[in-house]
């Protein structure tokens, strides 16, 4: 198959979102109705990332004196293996529906900053990394945590605050739902309460693609029906999940006194929507919200040291390009809106170099870009990496690979851990015509990661690429059968079965025709490949919690 340059442009315009929305709701209420049969739980995953650090030194201003952190005994309450073992393939469940569901986003630069700050967090009180990040390209304010550790939000939760410590306080509380097994009982009720519960959460994230309304209906009526009979529990759980988060942030050097701001936040809309006789926001909905809660949230942050103004803003810069990013991205904001803001936020104004260049308005974003590049060293410095990827995808809008290679490189240099650069790199390579050194570049992020479906699909076009430019017959060969193996692995984890199985059905014809030739040595470690991954589908699509 022939790909233009424009077609191959940006990974993520290309992710199939799967299921239509009203079978996406449909799926989600099935979810709801098979939780009631069966329980697995909790964490998965492997080894924390070594992901960018600030510079900012998180010892000399968190708190001291302030209470550790109060978590489960790992000795005396640990897991069996094949307890572990279930909660592995409920996390995997979870994911799977909810990659195939719902309209995601997939910026690797959004991805990377939220998922360095969710990994940061989750260090504080876990020892395994979460099974996976999941940002929701939706308005509305949401986070959830689903056993297994996968921890989501949506856009809006991120437009909704005002601060990198804000954000950071609804992820902490997230993690502090996992590291205490708010998701675990012994009790047969409660265990068929949460699976209903992440069904409804399903199905309420589906439904908001179509009608707001319904999403807050089917959400209620989860929460109403799981959480009336164990309400108690659930008050507990939050508070607990409040403290908990409380000190996770401190611990994280983040201001633990954010929690309640952005509480406040939440109270006042959901007092102004209950003034206008309309469902409350998500996360009120999921995460009950009481005065009396609030007002404990308040008195316990007083606890910890008040930041000075220097600290207050050591995360603003940050989170100035990450909000005017989702804002650009997501297709939230105007060109009068962004020329505006770029007056005062250099976010917003490399935002509004980004839109021109996806207006094909090349001139305004390169006059930006100068202006930009003029700034002190210091102050430029802060905009890197993403002001070298906001140039490349003006350049690759132009079909510049080989120039947006060449700044990125720069960057990935000095940053070789960062997925972003990565991903962004792999592209430019493999549009010009260096699908090899695109596919060593992804390779090790399915390893860290194999739910990463950009990733995956990454690999799959370098490898269609290889084989199309290659003039070697058998490399042809196994680029093509890899090419369908790695899109095999993004269906599987959007939840395409029978799409997956189809695509390793032609891999392993494929290679039994190679495997008849003089290449015979090199069809036999693909064919077991191959075997193994079919097992692996079928295993994930067999699966009912």
């Amino acid at each position: 198959m022939q790909y233009s340059g424009a077609q191959m442009s940006f990974l993520f315009k290309r992710i199939n979102h799967g299921l239509s929305s009203s079978l996406a709701l449909k799926l989600g209420i099935s979810a709801a109705l098979l939780a009631l049969t069966t329980f697995a739980n909790s964490n998965s995953a492997n080894a924390a990332s070594n992901s960018q650090a600030a510079s900012f030194s998180y010892d000399t201003w968190k708190s001291k004196g302030t209470e550790e952190l109060d978590l489960p005994n790992l000795r005396g309450q640990g897991l069996s293996f094949e307890e572990q073992y279930q909660n592995k393939l409920l996390g995997e469940w979870s994911l799977r529906n909810i990659n195939g569901s719902v309209k995601m986003e997939h910026d690797p630069w959004i991805q990377e900053t939220v998922k360095e700050m969710t990994w940061r967090l989750n260090a504080q009180a876990r020892q395994q990394a979460p099974l996976g990040l999941v940002i929701i390209d939706n308005p509305s304010i949401n986070a959830f945590a689903a056993p297994g550790g996968v921890i989501g939000l949506n856009t809006g939760t991120i437009l909704a605050a005002n601060s990198m410590d804000e954000l950071a306080s609804v992820v902490a509380h997230e993690v502090a739902h996992i590291s205490q097994r708010h998701y675990e009982s012994g009790v047969d009720e409660r265990k068929k309460a949460l699976l209903m519960q992440i069904g409804g959460m399903l199905a309420a994230i589906a439904a908001s693609a179509v009608d707001g309304d319904a999403a807050a209906a089917v959400m209620m009526g989860s929460q109403t029906a799981t959480m009336n009979s164990n309400m108690a529990f659930s008050r507990n759980n939050e508070r607990e999940a409040d403290r908990v988060g409380m000190q996770i942030m401190n611990q994280a050097g983040y201001d633990p006194r954010a929690m309640p701001r952005f509480f406040a936040t939440m109270n006042q809309k959901s007092q102004m929507n209950q003034t206008a006789n309309q469902f409350l926001p998500s996360f009120i909905r999921s995460h009950p919200l009481s005065n009396e809660r609030l007002s404990e949230s308040q008195s316990r942050a007083q606890r910890y040291d008040s930041l000075s103004l220097n600290q207050q803003q050591r995360y603003q810069a940050l989170f100035d390009l990450l909000h005017w990013r989702v804002q650009s991205t997501g297709k939230h904001v105007s060109e009068t809106a962004l020329t505006t803001a770029a007056k005062n936020s250099l976010g917003a104004k490399l935002a509004l170099m980004h839109w021109y260049g996806e207006q094909q308005r090349f001139k305004e974003a390169n006059d930006l870009f100068i202006e930009l590049s003029a700034l002190p060293a210091a102050k430029r410095q802060m905009l890197e990496p993403l002001l070298s990827i906001t140039q490349s995808q003006i350049l690759t809008e132009q079909n510049k690979w080989q120039q947006a290679a060449e700044v990125l490189e720069s960057q990935q240099r000095l940053y070789p851990e960062r997925r972003d650069l990565r991903l962004y790199l792999a592209e430019a390579l493999t549009n010009s015509n260096q699908p090899t050194k695109a596919q060593a570049l992804v390779k090790l992020l399915t390893e860290q990661q194999p739910s990463d479906r950009y990733a995956w699909q990454s690999l799959q076009l370098a490898n269609e690429k290889l084989a199309k430019t290659t003039d070697s017959p058998l490399l042809a060969n196994i680029a093509t059968i890899n090419a369908l193996r790695y899109r095999s692995h993004d269906q599987l984890w959007s939840g395409r079965y029978e799409r997956a199985l189809t695509s390793l059905t032609q891999a392993k014809q494929l290679t039994e025709k190679l495997q008849n030739t003089a290449q015979a040595n090199s069809a036999r470690p693909l064919l077991a490949n191959i075997n193994a991954e079919i097992k692996a589908v079928k295993t994930a699509k067999d699966f009912k919690p």
